[in-house]
């Protein structure tokens, strides 16, 4: 390539690379006299609850209260309660709670269950940082990142484990009173579904579930009729209950011609919420919709507390960032002169590309925690010691008499296996844990981004760079900082 080329090219790589540092991390700010706000894409991330904080509460199945509760009972109604670590346990027989004078091994099987139940609806719902857990044995603590929108409502709303039912103006319909009936027998699934900005859950119905909407459609109010009501009592709908909670309402213009039942829920950009109800909606109906014989309190909004980060803490880890970044560059610079410069390229093409994926793929996917900046942090070190590894042995072949071209190729090729052994070792162990190993799926998957991304810098991208750079340097001695030694032989 030509040394006027070889310049444009620089010119026009250096311009892409620092307009995609300014899209992914050029701090935010607001443009003067518009309500117009720059936000980059580290702004976009969902944090984990290390970084963002967390709503955390507790799930009590009824009979369960706590010592506060428990301390607020009349004497007469504190004899019904035995006590359980910081619990108190009912044995009033509407709870099922004892067999005899020993809690009984059905009830603490299925609070396992349900717990287990609970997880998994966090887990679908694309929420990578959670956790819930079983303490005192006999209660169940959530605790969720607050960095989503609808963490609060999710927290509600997963506590719900009755069983599933089809209610027309408050009553079950006719279909589902027999008593070997089900709803399964009625709905196969829910699905989320997005039209003309619009999410909503789709419902799936069997041949029987058909049959069913097709003779109530014609009973049912209209979405019109609803909005325009002043005494909501008077609206007829078909409701998809879980317990004593509504999730769906469908009226009649969600029914298509073909008897297909789509309910608007939100608009297409507020779809977590969609897919948080279809997520209730499906684990109960896995369950043959019967839900679970543990049945919890309702969370209120007074339940749900709040663990707050200090602001100045994600403040430090970007300053922080900032620096490792800033030393790695410098450093290079430093030791391998120009040759460092490729490496700076390669850096900040590992940050824009690394954060671009964490920041559009952890919306679905996972969110970003203390040890995405650690596994981060460890990719970007390793782009870089490969690169001081590959200028190590390109000086090794200039010592020994080749030219600058001749010592450029010797090197890349020389490293080139011990490059691909280090990331084919690291991608196995990331696929390893990815496969393998419970509640570390989420760092694995950032640790594949990472690898990868780091593999193609090394390998691809940081060779591409340097012959370009290489092309246009007028003295190449100088751009790895070589000097020729010549014997003096008389």
């Amino acid at each position: 390539m030509g040394k006027k080329k070889s310049m444009a090219l620089m010119i026009l790589l250096t311009i892409v690379i620092v307009v995609l540092c300014a899209l992914t991390v050029f701090p935010a700010f607001s443009v003067p006299k518009t309500v117009v706000k720059w936000n980059p894409a580290v702004l976009q991330y969902d944090l984990g609850t290390d970084l963002g904080g967390s709503y955390y509460t507790y799930y009590y199945p009824q009979g369960v209260i706590t010592e506060t509760e428990y301390e607020a009972l009349d004497d007469e109604k504190k004899e019904s309660y035995s006590s359980h670590k910081g619990l108190y346990l009912s044995d009033e027989d509407k709870y099922n709670i004892f067999a005899g004078d020993e809690v009984s091994a059905d009830f603490t099987a299925e609070l396992q269950k349900a717990a287990k139940a609970i997880a998994n609806r966090f887990a679908e719902c694309g929420y990578s940082d959670y956790r819930v857990s079983v303490v005192d044995d006999f209660a169940i603590s959530v605790e969720i990142p607050s960095s989503d929108v609808n963490a609060a409502t999710a927290m509600s709303r997963f506590a719900l484990t009755g069983e599933m039912t089809l209610k027309k103006g408050g009553e079950v319909i006719e279909q589902l009173k027999g008593k070997d009936a089900k709803v399964t027998d009625l709905i196969k699934g829910f699905s989320v579904k997005t039209q003309y900005d619009v999410a909503y859950v789709q419902v799936e119905l069997t041949r029987a579930g058909k049959e069913m909407i097709k003779d109530i459609k014609g009973s049912l109010s209209s979405s019109t009729d609803a909005q325009n009501a002043t005494d909501q009592s008077s609206v007829t709908s078909l409701d998809v209950v879980v317990g004593d909670t509504a999730m769906l309402q469908i009226l009649s213009d969600y029914v298509s011609s073909n008897n297909v039942i789509k309910v608007p829920l939100a608009y297409d950009k507020d779809k977590d919420y969609v897919d948080m109800v279809a997520v209730l909606l499906k684990t109960i109906l896995n369950e043959g919709g019967n839900g679970f014989d543990i049945q919890f309190r309702t969370i209120l909004d007074g339940e749900i507390r709040s663990n707050k980060v200090n602001e100045n803490t994600l403040t430090a880890i970007y300053i922080a960032l900032a620096v490792v970044i800033v030393a790695l560059i410098v450093a290079s610079i430093v030791k391998m002169g120009r040759f460092g410069v490729v490496n700076t390229y390669t850096t900040l093409s590992y940050l824009i590309i690394t954060g671009l994926c964490f920041a559009f793929i952890s919306k679905g996917v996972f969110e970003i925690t203390l040890g995405s900046i650690l596994v981060f942090v460890m990719g970007l070190v390793l782009t870089t010691v490969l690169n001081v590894r590959v200028y190590d042995a390109i000086k090794k072949e200039f010592a020994l008499g080749k030219t600058v071209e001749s010592s450029v190729k010797g090197g890349y090729n020389k490293t080139l296996w011990s490059v691909i052994d280090v990331y084919a070792v690291l991608l196995l162990g990331a696929l390893a844990l990815l496969i393998g190993a419970a509640g570390l799926q989420t760092m694995a998957l950032q640790a594949l981004i990472c690898i990868v991304t780091g593999a193609f810098c090394n390998l691809l991208w940081g060779r591409a760079i340097n012959f370009t750079f290489l092309s246009a340097s007028k003295n190449k001695y100088q751009y790895f900082r070589f000097v020729r030694e010549d014997d003096d032989d008389e």
